[in-house]
């Protein structure tokens, strides 16, 4: 069986009578605030008067009960399901391209229980991530997980998008923050994943839904860890000779023991352009920012074996301030004037790789994307900011100023480039963005024959592919 629109209507008259009229969105112009995450080609089409896709209706869901409904109902009409959240996607994750309907969560916005002995909360899936942290830092508490689209990110998005924050070297990325969830099934059933993330039951079901981004299921709570906010935080900078040193000098760090909460490492074409207007200085080389963060005996004594490491890596010691004034500006990078506009076009090339590889990870996204596009005026800006004993990342920003009337096609070969580059010099495509629409064509070349695993735990979860079709090419 295959998911169509045909059932759309008799679906909406069935769910009015369970959710109520004022449940149910069909005015255009109140849909169109659904055709755009903030994928670039989502944004760019939705500008041209042509979006990508066209939600039939939107569900206001009010409930987890709500949610369930709307499945359970979505599944015997055959109608597509695309979860929304924030809207803060860059990936295409949430554009109803095969229409359908949205089942907006913003309306499941309660923080259920803040478990102040364990370090937990429990949160709806629609709560947003600013609020969030707002009320957690009024007892002494943070949830760790500060991504650039907090201000518009809910819970569940975190945890369907494996997103990361940039506390992440000492805390994790989300999926390590995730102690359970609560998902509503395609077929409407409501389940409960065991309550802590250690036990021997059995496989870890609560990570089959992370990263799943709203193909297997709809997440309606999850319940996360939490830390103390910390007692201090020590900021320091630095500049290394050479990437390959700074690398050098992290990895060390972190194989001794220490933790840092940022290890931000910005290439030298990133520092100049990016790093230096966000902070207001005129910086060269690959400038470091670093935090240190918890009890002050501990964070000066991490602070200076770091130091005296990035020292033997021919590291220069730069003004902490540095660092200070980039924590208190870090969402401007994602702010005009410092983030584009259309006509440009821009997108993150993400990779993640081994120690090992990523060296030649970095060296084949700048050959495949820096020098063909200069005809352009590319630029492709890069900084290393998600570390770990194994290995570490890169997020290479490129923007291309106009991209014309050939934008689109730019933009795909753009992005078919660097994939096949990280691919090729042995990197994954993406540490903590998702998949979405955008990374879809790629994921048979990264995943080989398993995928085929992956689409079967579809089938069995989901057998009539109602939840967001086209996404993670299941």
């Amino acid at each position: 069986m295959s998911v169509s629109t045909a059932g759309t209507e008799a679906f909406a008259r069935e769910l009015r009578k369970v959710l109520g009229r004022d449940a149910i969105v069909s005015a255009p112009e109140r849909l169109e605030a659904y055709a755009a995450d903030t994928y670039w080609k989502a944004l760019a089409a939705q500008a041209a008067g042509a979006p990508l896709g066209r939600a039939d209706l939107a569900v206001l869901a009010r409930s987890e009960e709500d949610v369930a409904a709307t499945l359970r109902l979505a599944n015997r009409h055959l109608v597509p399901v695309v979860p929304w959240g924030g809207g803060s996607g860059s990936q295409g994750g949430a554009v109803a391209t095969e229409g359908g309907i949205v089942l907006d969560l913003t309306g499941l916005d309660q923080v259920l229980e803040v478990d102040e002995q364990s370090l937990a909360v429990t949160a709806q899936a629609g709560v947003n991530g600013r609020r969030l942290e707002l009320e957690l830092n009024e007892r002494g508490l943070m949830l760790p997980h500060y991504p650039a689209s907090v201000d518009l990110a809910t819970v569940g998005g975190y945890v369907a998008a494996r997103g990361s924050g940039v506390l992440s070297t000492r805390y994790g990325k989300i999926e390590d923050l995730v102690l359970s969830l609560r998902v509503a099934m395609p077929t409407g059933e409501l389940i409960d994943t065991v309550g802590v993330p250690r036990h021997a039951v059995g496989p870890d079901l609560t990570q089959l839904f992370v990263g799943s981004e709203g193909t297997l299921g709809v997440i309606t709570h999850a319940t996360l860890q939490l830390a103390p906010l910390p007692a201090a935080r020590h900021f320091e900078a630095v500049s290394f000779p050479s990437l390959e040193e700074g690398i050098a000098a992290v990895r060390a760090g972190l194989t001794r023991g220490y933790r840092p909460s940022v290890v931000r490492m910005y290439d030298e074409l990133a520092t100049r352009l990016s790093l230096g207007p966000v902070v207001g200085e005129e910086l060269e080389g690959v400038c470091t920012l670093l935090c240190f963060e918890g009890d002050p005996g501990v964070v000066d004594a991490e602070a200076e074996g770091v130091l005296a490491l990035s020292v033997a890596h021919g590291a220069s010691v730069l003004p902490g301030r540095l660092s200070e004034i980039w924590w208190e500006r870090r969402y401007d990078f994602y702010r005009p004037p410092h983030h584009p506009e259309l006509p440009a076009i821009w997108g993150t090339i993400e990779a993640v790789a081994s120690y090992s590889r990523i060296h030649d990870v970095y060296r084949a996204v700048k050959a495949a994307v820096e020098g063909p596009y200069a005809q352009h005026d590319l630029s492709l800006r890069v900084h290393l900011s998600h570390w770990y004993p194994w290995g570490t990342m890169i997020y290479g920003r490129f923007v291309v100023p106009d991209g014309g009337p050939d934008a689109v096609a730019l933009h795909d070969k753009i992005w078919e480039d660097g994939v096949r580059a990280i691919l090729g010099a042995g990197g994954v495509i993406n540490d903590h963005h998702g998949v979405g629409l955008k990374l879809a064509p790629y994921m048979r070349a990264q995943y080989g024959p398993a995928l085929d695993t992956l689409r079967r735990i579809k089938e069995g979860l989901d057998p009539n592919r109602i939840m967001n079709p086209g996404k993670l090419d299941l």
